[in-house]
């Protein structure tokens, strides 16, 4: 079964945080299947749309990886799947 998440992460701009997310994702076998990223006043943000099939990783792994990734690179990482997410976020 394919999954689809949504990662969104902040924190102080520096060389390389869409690269080191990304990576942690790739390595976990999921996909980045869309990417919005912005740095205003210094502060990075980006949110990403990811998917991943359930027999490959899981939601806890994927997101144990990736606050390890945020640890490292200075980041505050947070994964929500894509129905919550949508459902904090109608009008």
């Amino acid at each position: 079964m394919r999954t689809t998440v949504i990662v969104t992460a902040l924190g102080p701009d520096s060389h390389g945080l869409l690269a080191a997310v990304a990576n942690t994702i790739a390595q976990q076998n999921a996909n980045v299947d869309d990417v919005s990223q912005t740095v205003a006043n210094g502060m990075f943000t980006m949110i990403m749309f990811v998917s991943f099939d359930e027999s490959e990783t899981t939601m806890a792994q994927l997101q144990e990886s990736l606050a390890k990734t945020g640890e490292s690179a200075g980041l505050q990482i947070h994964v929500q799947h894509e129905d919550i997410f949508k459902f904090m976020h109608r009008v």
